[in-house]
């Protein structure tokens, strides 16, 4: 599988920069879904072996705050992709066996303030006032990720124009880190706190390993989208 994979990113990056036949089969998509809004383009490189090239350009920015029961979330999520795939279309119609690579470049960050006055981190309550904001950021994560995937997309086989598409898959992405750090501690400038800025560093460095522990098998990263595509 794994020759599978890199024999295919090769190809379709080949692929997709060379000169192809002016008669091949071409087409234009635009999609959406679990990595941002995409723009593709497909072309027919080995009509009598059913294998197609895509290339794909997408992402998404998005800002938004939102209230749990006890805690006020500012979030921040930019994600950006640029991925080539060679397909296989087995039954020569839209059903297509995928497997290529992404380079992709995506940032999630959050700023979280309690509603309820107090922060509680591993086990340990401290106050909010003295505390500030609480960020946290995850990296870790593979830039040039292989993907393998499945999907339907009949506008290099069919008749017509205009065309429903739709992929499953996965990139690889590798275990993400989550970074947790507070901007503004002024523990240490009361007299008499029990607990300082180094004790909440370490209660948030706790904090960190409990959630990297639990998201440690979260490497495959779902790609799922649907959209369009014109044939011309």
């Amino acid at each position: 599988m794994k020759k599978f994979i890199k024999l295919s990113v090769i190809s379709a990056m080949l692929c997709s920069s060379v000169a192809i036949a002016e008669d091949a089969t071409q087409s234009v998509g635009l999609s959406a879904g679990s990595i941002g809004a995409e723009l593709e383009y497909s072309r027919i490189i080995k009509p009598e072996y059913n294998l197609a090239v895509r290339v794909s350009l997408g992402g998404l920015s998005w800002d938004g705050d939102y209230d749990d029961t006890d805690t006020h979330y500012d979030t921040n999520v930019d994600l950006f992709n640029v991925g080539a795939t060679l397909e296989y279309h087995p039954m020569s119609n839209g059903f297509y066996l995928a497997a290529g690579a992404f380079y992709h470049n995506d940032d999630f960050s959050m700023d979280a303030t309690p509603s309820g006055g107090y922060y509680e981190f591993n086990g340990n309550e401290y106050p909010a006032e003295l505390v500030g904001s609480v960020a946290g950021e995850v990296d870790g994560l593979n830039n040039f990720a292989p993907y393998i995937g499945i999907g339907y997309d009949a506008s290099l086989f069919g008749s017509g124009n205009w065309f429903f598409t739709f992929k499953a898959g996965a990139w690889y992405q590798d275990s993400p880190k989550v970074n947790l750090t507070a901007h503004d501690c002024a523990l240490d400038s009361v007299p008499g706190m029990p607990v300082g800025c180094d004790d909440l560093r370490y209660d948030l460095d706790q904090e960190e390993q409990d959630i990297n522990d639990d998201i440690e098998d979260y490497k495959w990263w779902p790609v799922i989208h649907i959209g369009v595509s014109y044939r011309f």
